[in-house]
């Protein structure tokens, strides 16, 4: 089962996903976000009882005040097995650092494929948590979809780093 609570955030309001039965994050989605899933597909309301939802939250909380640099809360994000391996070289992504499409394809083992590579950043269910703002264009440029380029922009500025 997955339930979920939205919570207010320097970048704007959070969706925050727990699935109960994998005991971890499954989603963490900005409003607006372009490949955000439907409501639905986030379960049902926390009542209270979803303690991994507290973590997360007390979580980002430190991360928006500067005093977290890592998440420590369980992750799970749903994706293609091609998805997965992205997100598991985005999470090797240092605090206050960022990398390029192409260097994440290389790092994967797929140096030809930084597009796609993109794509399953933009659709990156755990924004933050799995850092997909930490990802610039090979210009050096905050660019592409999930949270938004001006949201990259201020994670990346709280980082301590200039886009």
């Amino acid at each position: 089962m997955r339930c979920f609570r939205v919570v207010e955030s320097p970048i704007g309001p959070l969706t925050l996903t727990w699935d109960t039965d994998r005991d971890a994050v499954s989603g963490l989605h900005v409003h607006d976000q372009r490949e955000r899933g439907a409501d639905p597909a986030f379960g049902v309301p926390d009542d209270g009882t979803c303690g991994g939802l507290d973590d997360l939250a007390g979580e980002l909380d430190e991360y928006f005040a500067g005093d977290r640099r890592r998440f420590e809360v369980p992750v799970d994000p749903p994706g293609t097995p091609f998805a997965r391996d992205v997100y598991g070289a985005l999470a090797d992504v240092p605090y206050g650092e960022v990398t390029t499409y192409g260097a994440l394809a290389a790092a994967i083992g797929r140096p030809r494929a930084a597009q796609a590579v993109g794509t399953a950043n933009a659709r990156n269910p755990v924004s933050l948590l799995v850092p997909c703002h930490r990802v610039v264009s090979a210009a050096g440029r905050p660019s592409g979809g999930g949270p938004g380029v001006e949201r990259k922009r201020l994670l990346l500025a709280l980082e301590g780093r200039t886009p």
